[in-house]
């Protein structure tokens, strides 16, 4: 991928796109996404049982979008039924799905989708804006805005723990429909 150009392409997109993200209720959420990068082995075993535990919530659907950092890392990773692996090479220069995981995840559409990536992979990035969700959610960065509709500030915390505890309270917990 040519980071610049489709950089470019992901932001005319969230511009011109006229998506309204609509909050979905903690107890209403159905179908969810999450996308977390394995660069960090540490941090990928923590979001691997925050999965777990999501899919052992009752919900319909819990898909899980992995970034892999090289070709080597992704062949030893053994995807369960609703993992989605990829690499940058899964994209072709411009950002469109090129890798056959990803395009069997085309025009799913999500409650929720959840980023634990932290903005440390551009394919992750792209896949995010490419990504049908009601609410996009995530941790404070500037310079993604125009991907995520919610954002909580860690004070640069870099504890993926800390970051998956707040956004599953403010998703699933405080959002209820039968709050005031």
């Amino acid at each position: 991928m040519i980071k610049p150009i489709v950089d470019f392409l992901i932001r005319r997109k969230a511009r011109d796109d006229k998506r309204l993200p609509s909050i979905v209720h903690g107890d209403l959420i159905m179908h969810v996404a999450v996308v977390a990068s394995a660069a960090n082995e540490q941090d990928f075993r923590y979001v691997q049982t925050y999965v777990k535990e999501l899919r052992g919530r009752g919900l319909r659907s819990v898909d899980f979008y992995i970034s892999f950092p090289n070709k080597k890392n992704l062949e030893a990773f053994e995807p369960a039924r609703h993992d989605f692996p990829f690499t940058r090479k899964d994209f072709n220069l411009l950002g469109k799905y090129r890798g056959e995981v990803l395009k069997q995840s085309v025009g799913k559409e999500y409650d929720v989708l959840i980023d634990l990536t932290r903005g440390r992979s551009f394919a992750a990035d792209v896949l995010i804006a490419k990504t049908q969700a009601r609410w996009k959610a995530g941790a404070m960065d500037e310079s993604r805005s125009h991907l995520l509709d919610f954002m909580i500030d860690m004070k640069a915390d870099q504890d993926v723990r800390k970051l998956i505890h707040h956004l599953d309270h403010y998703l699933t917990n405080f959002n209820k429909s039968n709050a005031a």
